[in-house]
């Protein structure tokens, strides 16, 4: 064990060690609608064009109507297992210290706590542990020196202060071939400015309570995650840019997954002002693709598209808030399953007509080109003021994990009042 008071380094176990997380509340910032909410069963085919765009939908029934329980799966899909894998939660609360979803598979994960050994840092008192001029300079050396750390060694850092592009030599914080990594933002005062998180051929990372806004530089993502990394979990960050007066193609996305990365939370984020939010699949290639990722309880709001595009993945889309997008939403490409499951839209999607793919911009399809569409499963969603009518499940795909969905009204509550940093507490042990 160091001597070193913020550089504490401990034995434990693998599951051992997790934050006590208390819970907060995260004020909405929608536009009040005054039309009533649908969740409904729609008919209609997604694959059928409009001959004219749309305008705002109009509402239908006051009246709220359940979608259908989901039909069984064929032979090839897995429906939730009556033991589920260890680590995995059958219950949803904001507050868990452990994942939700397909990151809780594949052995679950834990982050720098999961290590054999932990090292923790507290970012604001750098100078006591490293050479480094800046708080920024001293968090990227810190992550490529745990590229020459011994085998199932873990890494804590507490980033309770601002760092801005200009405090780093790089242009992004890379964590590139490790794992047992967590970087988590203490109180409101995790930022990064300018600067995002590119992590690669990694194995067990954790990103908590952190802001990021504003990457316009480097790989251009406020978080990006590929090179087959696998096990990561994106939790309680808010991420944003600028969407008015900004071209769409000057900063990329918010979180991109990307290149053969498998089992992904992404959970109780906030997302908003952003053009293109997030992809998961940089291109329209099968063999490229990342696969069994989780959304759930984000929120999405004042963006464009992408909240995400799929390509070739298996997702679950579950119990998120999706508020004024101005374009589209679920996208879903080359064959990539979706369920889509308890979510609340509210004005959502354009209404226009897609003029490669004739889908109506709205909650969910097949937009702005590639070769296939891919398949949704709508269970119990919510529309307000955003265009579903001619919406219809196209497969009956289900996850292979035990959880608990809530009804899309108390997803929203649930979002409005735990979403975002700031929300949970973290506190250097």
């Amino acid at each position: 064990m160091t001597t070193n008071p913020w550089a504490r380094v401990r034995s434990l176990l693998a599951a051992a060690g997790s934050l006590t997380l208390i819970a907060a509340a995260c004020a909405p910032s929608s536009e009040p609608q005054d039309s009533v909410v649908e969740v409904v069963e729609p008919t209609g085919t997604p694959d059928a064009p409009s001959v004219t765009p749309s305008a705002t939908p109009s509402a239908t029934s006051s009246e709220p109507v359940a979608d259908p329980e989901p039909t069984a799966a064929t032979e090839d899909e897995t429906t939730a297992p009556a033991e589920a894998e260890p680590g995995s939660a059958d219950a949803i609360n904001p507050h868990a210290d452990t994942p939700l979803g397909y990151a809780a598979m594949n052995g679950g994960t834990s982050g720098g706590f999961g290590g054999d050994t932990v090292t923790e840092l507290v970012l604001s008192e750098y100078r006591d542990w490293s050479g480094a001029p800046t708080p920024g300079q001293a968090l990227h050396q810190a992550l490529q020196d745990h590229r020459k750390a011994a085998d199932g060694a873990g890494l804590v850092v507490y980033v309770d202060v601002t760092v801005t592009r200009d405090q780093v030599d790089a242009e992004d914080l890379v964590l590139k071939d490790v794992s047992h990594v967590s970087l988590l933002g203490v109180g409101d005062s995790g930022e990064l400015d300018g600067i995002g998180i590119g992590i690669s051929r990694s194995h067990d990372i954790v990103l908590r309570n952190l802001t990021i806004h504003h990457v316009s530089e480097g790989q251009g993502d406020a978080v990006g995650v590929a090179g087959a990394s696998t096990n990561v979990w994106i939790d309680h960050n808010t991420f944003f840019s600028e969407i008015d007066g900004v071209d769409k193609d000057f900063y990329d996305g918010l979180v991109d997954i990307k290149q053969n990365t498998e089992y992904v939370t992404v959970s109780w984020n906030e997302f908003h002002s952003h053009w293109k939010a997030s992809l998961v699949g940089h291109e329209d290639n099968a063999a490229t693709a990342p696969d069994r990722i989780t959304f759930h309880h984000n929120r999405f709001s004042d963006i464009n598209s992408r909240t995400p595009l799929i390509r070739a993945a298996d997702v679950h889309m579950l119990n998120n808030v999706f508020e004024d997008i101005h374009g589209s939403a679920i996208n879903a490409r080359i064959g990539a399953r979706v369920l889509v499951e308890g979510n609340h839209f509210d004005n959502v999607g354009s209404g226009g007509t897609d003029r490669e793919t004739g889908h109506v911009s709205g909650p969910v399809g097949w937009w702005y080109g590639g070769d296939e569409t891919g398949h949704w499963n709508l269970v119990d969603n919510a529309y307000v003021d955003s265009p579903h009518e001619h919406l219809e499940s196209t497969t009956d795909f289900t996850v292979p994990y035990a959880y608990e969905a809530q009804g899309p009204e108390e997803a929203l509550a649930a979002v409005e009042a735990h979403a975002g940093a700031g929300v949970i507490d973290v506190t250097p042990r």
